[in-house]
């Protein structure tokens, strides 16, 4: 799958017309990444809705334990990212599915995903999905598993308007509460 380049007719707060363009993410990314993630996990509104990762997880994550999209703006600027695992067996959400051996063989993790603030409001997280979905081998995977903080309404609304389906309310990362929602490819 090439780059999905797409204009948002929203205006930004500018009053200009926003362009994105959804890609694979690559390590010339990973900095633009990092600082999306550092905004996430700062947030002091929300600060148990995300979970930040390190740079040594996302370059990982972009050489061969999965795979990461990036919305660009229009401006060259990470506006948002979405890392997808390929889970091992031990440290995989559908052990709190009761899943077996073989089912967690067949699982990818929609691990991680966040925009920018002054970029969030044009559907680049869902945009990002249908990117990384698109991405997905249906003929060696089949669950797609991911966690959402169960107040975080909007990543939760987003990911059931994608098919996701609520499983389960666990506690992980630490202590928090999640959702882990599945859907079936």
């Amino acid at each position: 799958m090439g780059a999905i380049s797409f204009s948002v007719c929203r205006t930004s707060r500018k009053g200009s017309k926003m362009e994105f363009k959804i890609r694979r993410a690559g390590n010339e990314d990973i900095s633009g990444m990092m600082r999306v993630m550092e905004e996430a996990r700062e947030n002091p509104v929300h600060p148990d809705w995300f979970v930040a990762d390190d740079e040594e997880y996302i370059r990982d994550h972009l050489d061969g334990k999965g795979f990461a999209v990036v919305a660009e703006a229009g401006n060259g600027d990470i506006a948002g990212f979405f890392v997808v695992k390929y889970p091992e067996q031990d440290n995989n959400l559908g052990t709190f599915l009761g899943y077996s051996a073989e089912q967690l063989g067949q699982t990818v993790i929609m691990d991680s995903a966040a925009v920018a603030e002054i970029y969030r409001g044009h559907g680049l997280q869902g945009k990002m999905l249908d990117a990384a979905e698109e991405r997905i081998d249906d003929n060696r995977w089949r669950y797609l598993l991911c966690t959402v903080h169960p107040d975080n309404i909007y990543s939760l609304s987003n990911m059931e308007s994608h098919g996701y389906v609520k499983r389960a309310e666990v506690t992980c990362y630490g202590g928090r509460r999640r959702y882990v929602l599945e859907k079936m490819i």
